[in-house]
């Protein structure tokens, strides 16, 4: 059993890495080559292509196991996250940015809303209730991935500009918002969950705020930054494996469920980045900065993985609908770097 464990998360952990660093030289964020490689180990591809060397590198068997070890790893980077928090920062700015920050929720919440009222009969499981699956659609729609977001603007150099200051306030206060509103669908929530697994998805919320308003940050930052590199290179990779082994291509076998999805993609960009872009207008940001935030805060990942398995978890939303939901957050990440080079090009021309 050991070993099948130890070999398992070797293997995971290698393929996130490799498909990391090659999503790296692409000007893409590290976290969505892992995503791809967790993939590439699950039904999509491995799974269907040799099943039974799947069997040996991903017994079943190791499965509980490594559940656990995803399940800390998340609440471990969850907590990095509330620890990198600078809430300072966001009271600083506050005053400027919490109109940015509550557009780019409200907006793409009430068209997920929207759009989930109209696919409620297409896409939801058959024992949920409307208001779960549609605050739950609502909610996936409007996260932004505020870990993933940072470090693009860490790898651009631009933290400490006015774009990248108003970028990481709003994105912070998205995820506490955000956050606070999966707390309520949980609530909500009238499918029955494992007392375990419902002590597990409030403890990654618990981890992310406990970090966020601990005293001494600095202190403990630097000792929990220790153990950053195990978490983020042996715990988070079991995670990605995970949702790749949930993320299964083969069940959109159809041209409608791919019509579906893209729908789905439009619906979220749509929300988030016209939610942002007009309301930085409105505070005086320029067209291009108010464009350029958009983009920023259509940034999905990590954190929108970890949503969309809770709501699988929960059984708010179908493997079919969860895999549809995974495409939109690649898509709308991988869509950051691209895009933002083309309007600060733009910007920089004139």
């Amino acid at each position: 059993m050991l070993l099948s464990v130890l070999l398992a998360l070797t293997v995971i952990m290698v393929t996130a890495r490799i498909a990391g660093a090659l999503f790296t030289k692409l000007n893409q964020p590290a976290v969505i080559g892992e995503v791809v490689g967790g993939i590439l180990l699950g039904p999509s591809l491995l799974g269907r292509i040799a099943p039974d060397l799947q069997a040996v590198l991903l017994p079943t068997s190791a499965a509980p196991v490594l559940s656990v070890i995803a399940q800390i790893g998340v609440i471990l980077y969850m907590f990095l996250v509330g620890l990198e928090l600078d809430l300072g920062l966001v009271r600083s700015t506050v005053s400027s940015t919490i109109a940015i920050s509550v557009a780019s929720i409200v907006v793409p919440f009430v068209i997920g809303s929207a759009l989930a009222t109209a696919l409620f009969g297409v896409l939801a499981p058959p024992s949920i209730g409307w208001s779960s699956f549609v605050l739950f659609f609502g909610v996936a729609m409007s996260i932004t991935a505020f870990p993933v977001l940072a470090r693009i603007l860490e790898d651009r150099g631009l933290q400490k500009t006015k774009l990248g200051t108003t970028a990481v306030t709003c994105a912070a206060i998205d995820d506490v918002l955000a956050w606070s509103l999966l707390a309520i669908v949980i609530n909500v929530t009238e499918t029955p969950i494992n007392t375990l697994k419902f002590i597990g998805i409030h403890s990654i919320f618990g981890a992310f705020l406990i970090g966020a308003v601990l005293p001494h940050r600095d202190t403990l930052s630097s000792w929990v930054r220790r153990f950053s590199a195990i978490i983020k290179f042996v715990l988070l990779p079991a995670f990605f494996a995970f949702s790749g082994l949930r993320t299964e291509i083969g069940l959109m076998q159809s041209v409608t469920d791919w019509v579906l999805c893209a729908v789905i993609i439009i619906a979220a960009t749509i929300g988030k980045w016209g939610g942002t872009a007009a309301a930085a207008r409105l505070t005086g940001l320029s067209w291009r900065d108010s464009s350029a935030l958009g983009i920023l805060m259509n940034t999905r990942g990590l954190v929108e993985l970890i949503v969309l398995n809770i709501g699988l978890d929960l059984g708010v939303i179908t493997p079919r609908l969860f895999t549809m939901l995974v495409i939109m957050a690649l898509v709308t990440t991988m869509m950051t770097s691209p895009g933002l080079t083309m309007v600060l090009r733009e910007r920089s021309a004139r």
